[in-house]
């Protein structure tokens, strides 16, 4: 005897075989299952495998089953399942079985008919394998639809499925549409708000998933008032790399750096007590981390030294500066300079605290993904960082380390700056050190080994004004003689004094002319032979060469070009801008404008622009026949507070 074919178990239909065979129907569906017949048609195909369930080649021509071959049916993807607590209140009248995280093939899914089709059907066999294509709308439960006007036959249980009790054909009402006229009647419709839920002062209750999470602590302090918590009570988490004691009796790694822990507490040899928080930054000098005054509750930044000996002395000489400005020059912080607090000692490592501050200007070019900032934000930045050059001139201080990481927002919401990071800093009567300021940012004079004031501030200055502007550096070098390169190309050779007075002139220069004073830049391969090195062409970030083309070349926001009111606004600003960066970034530190110059310039002022402007103390260059200016000879321009 021929053994009966089984069927394909499948919960959205009558899975049985009688009803298979019979073409009885369960539920919303009509289907005949094709592999329920007996024998075996004569199309079918043969093949060395067992040939998937799924796939429907009986009872159809050589054509038709061409055509469903080259047609690609991509299934839908599994439905989200019902939320657990829905499940466990409402059960299945709500129609939430257990088969309805199932995924519905499209073949099979059915469509809503009315309640007479389905014994029209059963009374009209079909005398070949039949199916029915699903139509627009998803397999689901009725009970997930709205309540509709009919009554609604609940579905049946899956026992009774399998055993093929169903005696007739099940009808459902079939869902009632109509036609809205506005867009909150497209709202979905929610349903009551579950049990077991708590109210949330942000939304209206608040899920088992968040409430076991980020809610946990107010979940435990709900279910018992013996409940408490405290973030000292927390391990303490590593924040120094690396973390491994070597020095300093265990106290500090190879790097000499303190180990820093979260819940930390530091001073308590001198009496005092921050509670450390987090790492704001790590650099060569040590490590800045974000504290908590245990006595005043006040969240600081305290700058923990290194315990080496020239970073301890170095540091010394940064709050000796900051005490200075802070105390006498600027008591009443109108000046823009970083607020030290308090300096201890603690484990043999210098702690500075400082007022905690926000981002500096290059995490904020980096927040605009290198774009260029607007030209009213630019000219508000200038203005207070020309007040502080102008308080440290005066003070006769040169910070020695100028550039856009040591500028920082006082807070994120309002453009108002302070300058940071006096460690390099050092009084004009005593620059002993010759390789100072980070590279982008590094002075001519200080490249070629020549004395240098607190001109070489405003060289700092000018590069980062040209970099709000552009959004990069303006003169990215990758060594120091790339760097020389980079400024020769925008800006020309330097006046011939600097070249002939520069102790490292020959590691740029060469003089064309032994009895001449004219000197050129050295190519590549002569630096490379020379110094028997590998030095390679720079990466050229600009299309233009020159510092005027490159300004007045660089992008325009489509805003700004879609009126011709701003566009000739813009322009006239650039051109504006081009002339003050070519006094702020003058090759020859004698006639660089000091800041008290640069504060009377139009693109500060805001005054009409005249391409002939030229700041107090100094003669037009056409009618300027001074010989000290020519031959190099020193000037006292530079020592004139015009204007201050």
């Amino acid at each position: 005897m021929k053994e009966e074919r089984k069927s394909i178990w499948n919960p959205a239909f009558d899975m049985s075989a009688g009803g298979a065979k019979t073409g009885k129907v369960l539920g919303r569906q009509s289907f005949r299952n094709p592999w329920g017949e007996s024998g075996s048609p004569a199309g079918r195909r043969q093949s060395g495998f067992q040939q998937l369930a799924t796939t429907f080649e009986e009872g159809q021509g050589e054509e038709e089953r061409a055509r469903r071959r080259s047609s690609l049916i991509v299934p839908p993807t599994r439905a989200a399942g019902p939320e657990p607590l829905l499940r466990e209140t409402y059960g299945d009248s709500w129609g939430y079985g257990s088969e309805f995280q199932r995924r519905q093939s499209v073949a099979v899914a059915g469509t809503y008919h009315s309640p007479g089709y389905f014994e029209t059907a059963a009374q009209q066999p079909s005398t070949s394998p039949s199916l029915m294509v699903a139509h627009a709308v998803p397999y689901r439960k009725l009970g997930a639809y709205p309540p509709l006007a009919g009554a609604l036959v609940p579905a049946p249980s899956l026992n009774s499925t399998l055993r093929g009790s169903a005696s007739g054909a099940v009808t459902a009402a079939a869902p009632q549409m109509r036609k809205v006229g506005t867009r909150q009647e497209l709202a979905p419709v929610l349903h009551a708000m579950p049990k077991f839920r708590r109210a949330s002062l942000n939304s209206k209750t608040v899920s088992p998933l968040i409430a076991l999470t980020k809610s946990l602590i107010i979940t435990y302090s709900l279910c018992s008032d013996e409940f408490s918590y405290q973030t000292s009570k927390n391990p303490k988490r590593l924040l120094t790399k690396p973390s491994e004691g070597k020095l300093n009796n265990g106290h500090d790694n190879i790097n000499s750096d303190y180990i820093l822990y979260v819940n930390d507490v530091l001073g308590m040899e001198q009496q005092r007590k921050y509670l450390i928080l987090d790492i704001l930054g790590q650099g060569t000098f040590g490590q800045v981390v974000k504290c908590q005054n245990m006595q005043t509750k006040e969240i600081v930044a305290v700058k923990v030294v290194k315990s080496k000996t020239e970073y301890l002395n170095q540091s010394i000489m940064e709050a000796k500066i900051l005490e200075l400005l802070n105390k006498r020059i600027d008591p009443l912080n109108q000046h823009h300079f970083l607020r030290l607090h308090d300096s201890f000692v603690h484990k043999n490592h210098l702690c500075l605290v400082f007022e905690l501050l926000s981002n500096n200007l290059y995490e904020l070019l980096k927040q605009n993904k290198f774009h260029g900032l607007s030209m009213n934000l630019i000219k508000n930045f200038c203005k207070q960082l020309l007040d502080s050059l102008c308080v440290l001139k005066e003070s006769k201080l040169i910070h020695c380390d100028l550039k856009p990481e040591n500028v920082l927002l006082v807070s994120p919401d309002r453009p108002e700056l302070k300058v940071i990071d006096f460690g390099s800093a050092c009084e004009e009567a005593r620059t002993v050190y010759t390789y100072i300021q980070s590279r982008f940012y590094r002075a001519p004079e200080v490249l070629m080994g020549i004395p240098y004031s607190t001109s070489i501030d405003m060289w700092s200055f000018g590069c980062i004004v040209a970099e709000l502007f552009l959004g990069i550096p303006v003169f990215p070098g990758a060594s120091e003689f790339n760097q020389m390169t980079r400024i020769v190309e925008m800006l020309g050779i330097p006046p011939p004094w600097m070249c002939e007075m520069g102790k490292n002139t020959y590691n740029f220069f060469k003089k064309l002319h032994p009895q001449e004073k004219a000197w050129a830049l050295k190519t590549v391969d002569e630096y490379n032979r020379e110094f028997n090195a590998s030095e390679e062409v720079g990466k050229q970030y600009f299309k233009w060469t020159k510092l005027d083309d490159v300004i007045r070349n660089y992008r325009i926001s489509k805003k700004i070009g879609a009126s011709p009111q701003l566009l000739e606004r813009e322009m006239q600003d650039r051109e504006c801008l081009i002339h003050f960066l070519f006094g702020v970034l003058n090759l020859n530190p004698l006639e660089r404008w000091t800041p008290q110059q640069a504060l009377l310039h139009p693109f500060i002022t805001g005054q009409p622009f005249d391409k002939e402007w030229y700041p107090p103390g100094t003669l037009p260059k056409k009618v300027n026949k001074l010989p000290s200016l020519q031959d190099g000879a020193t000037t006292e321009l530079n020592k004139l507070h015009l204007g201050e």
